[in-house]
């Protein structure tokens, strides 16, 4: 039984060497401009990182030293301070690799190569501890279980919003906002292609954006992606691309040419505003005062 411990607590020895090596290699990797990783959820999980990915490099980097270095002076002095303290470090790393694992799963719901490599470290440093008679680390399993199912029941439900690719112009509207209808009757009179995307389908999308009234058209170029909330600004900007000459805008190559701006109307220039008005995805009896709809009124 002795002999299987000590060869337990070797293998476990080297797993720390290697996971410990790896993690330098990517930290020197980050110093070039390079990376391990190179999945999208890499770089989302580095941009979530308040200190940048690096402060969860040396994290991890210092996690791996300790257990190696901490293992290896076992195998000289036996005691059982050591031992314990060992199995702390690994019950924390195991919790923590709960929280990295929910947030990949339940929050950008991608997948991140290095993350997941490093959560196998953790895992299989964790499975020879209890083979080697350290139950301890048990509490360990059990917390990367309970943060794990957290995240499951904290982080907002829902997948990744898919939105069309191939459509430049996407409008999100509800069929309860008149200054949606007139827009988009506008708009199929000018012969002007706009995708209509429901609200209902992209709420929390725009309210992560910040955007929190519709009509809302998005310019989904390839290189820059631009918002536009209001019916006035909405028609501003596509007839601009249409008519440059009908807005006062400057086409590139003409600057000498001088267009007569159109004045902005202030009563149409009135945005919808779905957040503070729950009911009206779910109602239709909504009311219009001054561009905008509210609960007390019909808004026709």
């Amino acid at each position: 039984m002795k002999q299987h411990k000590q060869a337990y607590n070797t293998i476990f020895l080297s797993i720390s060497v290697l996971a410990t090596l790896f993690v330098f290699t990517e930290i020197v990797l980050k110093s070039f401009g390079k990376s391990i990783c190179g999945t999208e959820g890499c770089k989302m999980t580095a941009q979530a990182a308040r200190f940048g990915d690096i402060s969860i490099f040396l994290v991890g980097f210092g996690t791996f030293f300790s257990l190696a270095g901490l293992s290896l002076l076992s195998r000289r002095i036996r005691k059982p301070g050591i031992e314990r303290f060992i199995n702390l470090i690994l019950v924390i790393a195991l919790a923590g690799e709960g929280f990295f694992m929910g947030y990949l799963a339940f929050r950008i719901h991608t997948v991140c190569l290095f993350c997941i490599t490093i959560f196998i470290f953790m895992i299989t440093l964790g499975l020879f501890r209890l083979l080697a008679g350290e139950t301890d680390v048990l509490a360990g399993f059990g917390a990367l279980a309970a943060v794990f199912v957290i995240q499951y029941l904290v982080l907002p439900a829902g997948v990744p919003v898919h939105l069309p690719v191939n459509e430049r112009f996407l409008l999100f509207y509800s069929k309860d906002c008149r200054h949606c209808a007139e827009l988009i009757k506008e708009l199929d009179e000018k012969k002007i292609q706009v995708a209509h995307l429901p609200v209902g389908d992209y709420a929390v999308f725009l309210k992560n954006m910040g955007i929190e009234g519709i009509p809302t058209l998005m310019v989904n170029d390839p290189y820059q992606k631009i918002f536009l909330t209001g019916k006035e600004a909405i028609e501003r900007y596509l007839l601009a691309c249409m008519n440059p000459k009908s807005v006062g805008v400057t086409v590139p190559g003409k600057a000498k040419a001088r267009y007569k701006a159109v004045t902005p109307d202030p009563d149409r220039n009135v945005t919808f505003d779905l957040f503070r008005q729950q009911s009206l995805l779910t109602s239709p009896n909504q009311s219009a005062d001054n561009g905008m709809c509210n609960e007390e009124k019909v808004c026709k």
